[in-house]
């Protein structure tokens, strides 16, 4: 009795509940046990302004095989994800940060394809036979492609519902389910020495985190298992088509996201890359049995304990940058976008190339500033809180500076729908390191808070009026930075 791969869908009794649209489309297809058997159901969530919409296709009466069906899921365990929208957003035009599944679904239905990891909901129910679940992997369809453009929002938030929980890395050479955890996926197979047995009628539902970090990728999903002894594959998709994801954009550049106080503009790197775990905890802290392996492929990040964030020990690329500044695309009609702007252009120098002091850099920053702010020496190094010379062994070394991360949102006790005002109050939060040929760095512990007032200008642009600074220090790391 060979392997039997079923990817008919017959439908009957369907129904339509509310208004249909496109969003975050949920399939199956079932596997089919003898001729006359049909599987068929169908979930498709979307939000539409404050109400929500779902098709539910039932399959015919009789004696029927287990029910298998997988969705894109806005309330998954972990909901800290990320989405890239293919067109330009400000934090204004986004919906509210309160419900983290709500923007998902917003971003999905706006064409907004999930970045690093996607979120799944695989139901699995059995039908009365003895059904054995094997294998569960993520199967790639046509070719990858290169990490999607547009505009990149996070939105973290914790997820509902307790189930269980794997994970599938589309960039590894063979992507079966892992033991995942709250958020980050292990490197232990799921099924190695067990199997999930299907109860007649109870599902059995899995938060699966698909991870994609390379490429993006097209795929479905696989299950693998018996039915009374005999061994069937069934595929699950969104609807008619594979299910998709995009990999990660590894070059800096401008995110929207929220740690709390509304939608920000960021400036970093990775924006949506997940961390892997080994070994892996729970939401409570506790380390997950089974999930520590002796030697995990090389490449990863790693989140090996509870409360570690991989923001705090930035590392600057080894090469020396191409350009003064990196590239930047900055709404001059959007206030933290200038902000983002003036932080990143003003807080990057390369000694080499004649910045020999924080005045190289006013020519660069001009467009953001004032002319009265220009004139009297100000916003001229977003690095430091006084605007001095960075630190002599950078000039020694002929290196350059890097800002690795830049955060700008409203004041706080501010109105977030203040940033479209004639004057906008911002803060920015700014991190930066030095570099220099041969491998040396040198990350700054202390990082900048500047409190910015911006003016609206005639032509519906802002500028930077006024700069205050502060210095405050990271948390120390858990382990040192290596000085090369």
């Amino acid at each position: 009795m060979g392997d039997q791969r079923d990817t008919r869908n017959e439908i009957s009794h369907s129904t339509i509940h509310g208004n249909v649209i496109m969003g975050g489309i949920v399939s199956l297809l079932a596997g089919r046990l003898r001729p006359r058997l049909l599987v068929a159901v169908v979930c498709a969530l979307a939000l539409l302004g404050s109400g929500t919409a779902y098709w539910a296709l039932h399959g015919a009466g009789g004696d029927t095989g287990p029910v298998f069906s997988a969705r894109y899921d806005p309330e998954h365990g972990d909901a800290d994800t990320t989405a890239v929208v293919p067109k330009v957003l400000t934090s204004t035009e986004l919906p509210a940060v309160s419900d983290c599944g709500a923007a998902r679904t917003w971003s999905h239905t706006q064409g907004g394809t999930d970045v690093g990891a996607s979120p799944l909901s695989v139901s699995l129910v059995g039908n009365g036979h003895t059904v054995a679940i094997e294998q569960v992997r993520a199967t790639v369809v046509g070719e990858p492609h290169d990490p999607l453009p547009g505009t990149v929002v996070d939105c973290t938030s914790q997820g509902e519902g307790k189930k269980i929980d794997m994970g599938v890395d589309l960039d590894s050479t063979d992507p079966i389910a892992m033991v995942a955890a709250f958020g980050p996926v292990s490197f232990a197979p799921y099924f190695t020495d067990k199997y999930l047995y299907l109860e007649n009628g109870k599902p059995e539902i899995v938060s699966l985190t698909v991870l994609a970090a390379r490429h993006s990728y097209d795929y479905v999903i696989t299950v693998e298992g018996t039915v009374d002894g005999k061994h069937r594959t069934w595929e699950l998709k969104d609807g008619d088509r594979p299910f998709h994801i995009s990999g990660v954009r590894m070059e800096r550049g401008t995110f929207l996201n929220t740690l709390g106080r509304g939608w920000e503009t960021d400036y970093g790197t990775g924006a949506g890359e997940r961390a892997r775990c080994n070994p892996c905890y729970d939401e409570n802290e506790k380390e997950i049995p089974g999930t520590t392996v002796a030697t995990a492929p090389p490449g990863f990040s790693f989140s090996s304990a509870p409360g570690v964030d991989p923001m705090e020990l930035p590392v600057p690329p080894k090469e020396r940058p191409t350009s003064p500044t990196p590239p930047l695309t900055v709404d001059r009609h959007d206030a933290e976008s200038v902000a983002i702007g003036w932080a990143v252009t003003s807080g990057s120098f390369d000694v080499s190339r004649g910045d020999t002091g924080p005045a190289a850099v006013l020519n660069r920053v001009r467009g953001y500033l004032t002319p009265e702010l220009a004139a009297s020496g100000g916003g001229l190094n977003a690095c430091v809180a006084d605007a001095a010379a960075w630190p002599a062994e950078v000039t020694a070394r002929q290196g350059w500076s890097v800002v690795m991360r830049a955060l700008a949102r409203p004041q706080e006790g501010h109105d977030p729908h203040e940033l479209t005002g004639d004057v906008v109050g911002l803060e920015a939060d700014i991190s930066c390191a030095y570099a220099a040929a041969g491998g040396w760095y040198q990350t700054r512990r202390e990082s900048v808070n500047a409190r910015l007032q911006l003016k609206r200008q005639p032509d519906g642009g802002y500028l930077i009026s006024e700069i205050k600074k502060v210095e405050y220090t990271l948390p120390a790391p858990t382990d040192p930075i290596p000085q090369p």
